[in-house]
């Protein structure tokens, strides 16, 4: 169960520190990031740019573009976020600030760690770590320091499912958190993940009681990672068949879900609480939380629901209305079956619709299988579904035009066949600037002779090409992680190179034959089927 909701650890836990300077600027810094962020995002962003404009030393600097870095990381622009980030990076390295170094490192492990780079997330908290050790004031050491071993405890969970090594991380990160007393919330939030362990991976529910209760001793009651608390003390009373104290715990972390933007809580408490309902046979509250957990996943089917809700609530009312007048009984009732029938009808339908969707998503796992690939052969013409990619279509049709002219020998066929292949294993098909013009660039070729063995090789043209290599990228990481289907389409989109979340979505329903959407839905349910 990865958790993605703890993602800004080295914004929001080091605001203790800016809250007891006199640094004006320090003050502005966290201001904006904290404040003004959460009302007017656009005016942040104005404000980022004007103390970068402003920056007379490269500490102020680095720690300008930083704050824009932030940010967009709020926004789940990580792409940008990430380029801001590094740059700031490259800033105030060449500064003496080891504190500002470690907490550059801090955001870009953290941010390569959601997005799934976890390898790269792991070299930035190392080496963040090693920097902290060089920090004067042993409390911001001590402080930096247990975030850099949460942040490992994070890749132990993810990457390796090394519960022991993240328990050993958290065990330290605890004993730096006890030389700054004051920094209850980063106490609290250690005590939350240990507890997070215990209970959700090794179900040694005494244990995670124990971390669990100490967190809500030092957390604040309206926090998100409180919600956390509440819930997994709901799973341990639930293991004990504590049902009422149980669904206490629950409904606390329900109300804070339902207060929250975090979809990702939302998703777990509706899921938690309705498989709770479920187990113990309160269809009727469990069919609530389902349903809500369905628009969460659904949203293309969220119009649909409204629709057919309001259908039925509509003919309850004229039946319950018109019952009394005996004259027009008749006709209330034939128009009532008739309306019940087209919801039937469009049940049916829709249920057919399902089950074939069902039919091809189930292909395309069956065959990733069989050949180790999500994708099945397709004649389908998506280069000519993305409008954006002018240039592009443009240098195809060229070479299209020019196809029979061309003379390749077949040295010069090897050599661009070994680029296509370092450039596959490289994902660089996910960055969104790929063009023919720009391989051929990189390959010290021309574009007519990378069409050429793009439509020799590979089956099909450029554009096709690109775009399969996306959806089977983007598939693999739907199927094998668990963040990636809780991602807005926007970020997906973004993540493998596509220039507009409707640009993926029609090209993936092209190639699958079902929505990105339904996609991550079945997936769920699959999952779910296994637990």
């Amino acid at each position: 169960m990865t958790k993605n909701l703890l993602i800004i650890i080295f914004l929001y836990s080091t605001a203790i520190w800016a809250q007891k300077t006199d640094d004006t600027y320090e003050k502005l810094y966290m201001t904006t990031l904290t404040e003004v962020a959460a009302k007017d995002m656009p005016r942040a962003l104005k404000i980022a740019d004007s103390m970068t404009l402003a920056a007379t030393t490269p500490q102020h600097e680095g720690r300008s573009i930083m704050l824009t870095a932030s940010l967009y990381m709020q926004q789940s622009k990580y792409n940008e976020s990430i380029k801001f980030a590094e740059k700031a990076k490259d800033i105030l390295d060449t500064t003496d600030n080891y504190e500002l170094q470690a907490k550059i490192c801090g955001l870009l492990a953290t941010e390569y760690r959601i997005i799934g780079l976890l390898h790269q997330s792991k070299k930035y908290a190392d080496e963040g770590l090693k920097t902290a050790d060089k920090i004067n004031d042993i409390q911001k050491q001590a402080q930096v320091k247990s975030l850099f071993l949460q942040e490992l405890a994070y890749y132990e969970i993810n990457n390796n499912k090394n519960y022991t090594a993240a328990i050993t991380y958290l065990t330290q990160s605890l004993e730096y958190c006890s030389k700054i007393p004051e920094d209850q919330i980063n106490l609290g939030r250690t005590h939350q993940m240990l507890g997070e362990v215990y209970c959700f991976y090794l179900k040694n529910y005494d244990l995670a009681e124990k971390h669990y209760q100490i967190a809500l001793k030092n957390l604040p009651e309206a926090y998100y990672v409180t919600a956390l608390v509440q819930e997994g003390l709901g799973k341990i009373r639930f293991s004990q068949k504590r049902h009422d104290e149980a669904e206490k715990f629950y409904l606390k972390a329900l109300k804070f879900a339902e207060t929250t933007d975090h979809p990702e809580m939302k998703r777990r408490i509706y899921n938690d609480i309705s498989e709770y309902y479920e187990k113990t046979d309160q269809y009727k509250k469990a069919a609530i939380y389902r349903k809500k957990l369905a628009e969460l996943n659904w949203k293309e089917a969220e119009n649909h629901s409204h629709t057919v809700d309001t259908d039925y609530n509509k003919i309850e009312n004229e039946n319950h209305q018109y019952a009394i007048w005996d004259g027009s009984k008749n006709i209330i009732i034939g128009v009532a079956s008739l309306l019940i029938l087209s919801l039937i009808v469009i049940f049916i339908i829709n249920k057919k619709k399902q089950k074939a969707e069902y039919l091809k998503f189930k292909t395309i796992i069956d065959h990733y299988k069989e050949k180790e690939e999500y994708v099945l052969e397709t004649k389908l013409e998506t280069s000519e579904l993305d409008e954006s990619e002018e240039e592009t279509i443009l240098d195809e049709i060229d070479v299209k035009n020019k196809q029979t002219d061309i003379a390749i020998n077949k040295e010069t066929e090897t050599k661009i066949l070994e680029y296509l292949d370092q450039f596959e294993k490289d994902e660089m098909f996910n960055q969104s600037y790929i063009s023919l013009s720009f391989l051929a660039t990189e390959f010290n070729t021309n574009s007519k002779y990378i069409s050429y063995v793009v439509k020799k090789y590979k089956k099909t043209d450029f554009k096709n090409y690109v775009n399969k290599l996306r959806i089977n990228y983007i598939i693999h990481k739907l199927n094998t992680s668990e963040k990636h289907r809780k991602y807005k389409m926007g970020a997906l989109a973004e993540e493998c190179g596509f220039s507009s979340h409707s640009a993926f979505a029609t090209i993936f329903k092209s190639i699958t034959g079902i929505s990105p959407s339904t996609f991550i839905s079945f997936i769920e349910q699959e999952k779910a089927k296994k637990i």
